[in-house]
């Protein structure tokens, strides 16, 4: 009996020792991009992104207005993840100036920003909003911002 002391701690450490061993594998394993994330978590991302690119065009406003193509820029998000964000901006025109003197006059932007996950085209928003600039200010004020959900 003297020479068995202590063999069950040891056996009893062994064994938490393989079953931490198997649960780090098991945690390890790589799962499809559908079963990592829940739909909640792909769908803020999305939205987050449309958010970015509309944040970053309205960071350019208003000397970089892109009349034509969209800007698109992938950025990654997890390491099996990519999202992207397209923006187009306009100018909207000058509307009547709201009082008697030119000095009240100002310069409308639109835009347009669709933000999405590439690994899941089903998550897809998009974000409109207005930025109003005074003639002689150079800072704007956001007037509009809708964000909807893109079939």
């Amino acid at each position: 009996m003297t020479g068995s002391r202590g063999s069950a701690i040891v056996f009893a450490m062994l064994l938490l020792v393989l079953l931490c061993a198997i649960g780090i594998f098991v945690v390890s394993l790589p799962l499809p991009v559908g079963q990592s994330l829940r739909k909640p978590e792909l769908e803020a991302m999305a939205r987050n992104m449309a958010k970015a690119g509309a944040h970053a065009a309205i960071a350019r406003l208003p000397e970089v207005v892109s009349d034509g193509a969209p800007y698109i820029r992938r950025i990654p998000l997890t390491r099996n993840l990519t999202g992207k964000y397209a923006v187009t901006s306009r100018k909207s025109g000058i509307p009547d100036s709201p009082g008697p003197s030119a000095a009240d006059a100002f310069e409308e932007y639109e835009v347009l920003s669709e933000g999405g996950i590439d690994e899941a085209p089903g998550m897809r928003y998009r974000v409109r909003s207005v930025i109003r600039y005074p003639v002689r200010a150079a800072r704007g004020r956001i007037v509009q911002w809708e964000e909807t959900a893109l079939p």
